[in-house]
C-alpha cells in the first residue's frame, strides 16, 4: 500500500513540476510573441497605406469624377483620416515592438512613421500627408474581420474617400 501511494505522490509532483516550468518559458517567451506580431502588423500596415497613397495619386491625377476602390484589412491599430489636416493617420497604441527609435520621424516612402514609449510599451504611428485637399465622412476605421471597400473619387476641389 505504501508503494502505490508513493508511487501517486511521486506523479502528481512531477507533473506540478512540469507544469511549473512550462508556465516559467510561456512567461518568457510570451513578451517576443506580442512583439513579432506587432512587428508583422506594423509591416502590413505600411504595404496597406502604400496601396492607399498610389490610388489617391492615381485619382489625383486622372479627371474629375474618375473613381478608384480599395479593399483595406485592418487588423490592428485605428486608420484615421483628418480631412481638416489632408491627412491619414494609422495608429498602435500598446505595441509591444519598438519600430524605430522613439521620437525620431523615420521615412518610409511617403510614410513618416514615430514611435513614442508609453507605459508598459510603445505607441507607433503611420502618417501620410497630402497637398490636395481631402474629404471624408470616414472619421477613424477600427480592427475588423472583414475588409473595408473604400473609394476614392476626384471632385472638382478635392478628393473625396468614402466607405462602398
Amino acid at each position: 500500500m505504501k508503494k502505490q501511494a508513493f508511487v501517486w505522490v511521486s506523479t502528481v509532483l512531477y507533473i506540478l513540476i512540469s507544469l511549473a516550468i512550462l508556465g516559467i518559458v510561456l512567461a518568457a517567451v510570451q513578451p517576443r510573441i506580442n512583439a513579432a506580431r506587432d512587428k508583422a502588423a506594423i509591416e502590413q500596415t505600411i504595404n496597406m497605406l502604400n496601396k492607399f497613397d498610389q490610388k489617391i495619386i492615381e485619382v489625383d491625377n486622372s479627371a474629375v469624377g474618375n473613381v478608384r476602390s480599395l479593399s483595406l484589412q485592418l487588423k490592428k491599430g485605428t486608420l484615421t483620416i483628418e480631412s481638416n489636416n489632408n491627412q491619414i493617420i494609422w495608429q498602435l497604441t500598446d505595441s509591444s515592438y519598438k519600430y524605430s527609435e522613439p521620437g525620431i520621424d523615420v521615412n518610409i516612402s511617403r510614410i513618416k512613421a514615430r514611435t513614442e514609449e508609453v507605459a508598459g510599451g510603445f505607441e507607433v504611428t503611420l502618417r501620410l500627408v497630402y497637398d490636395c485637399s481631402l474629404s471624408s465622412k470616414i472619421t477613424r476605421l477600427q480592427p475588423a474581420e472583414t475588409p473595408y471597400n473604400i473609394f476614392i473619387k476626384k471632385t472638382q476641389d478635392y478628393i473625396e474617400i468614402y466607405l462602398g
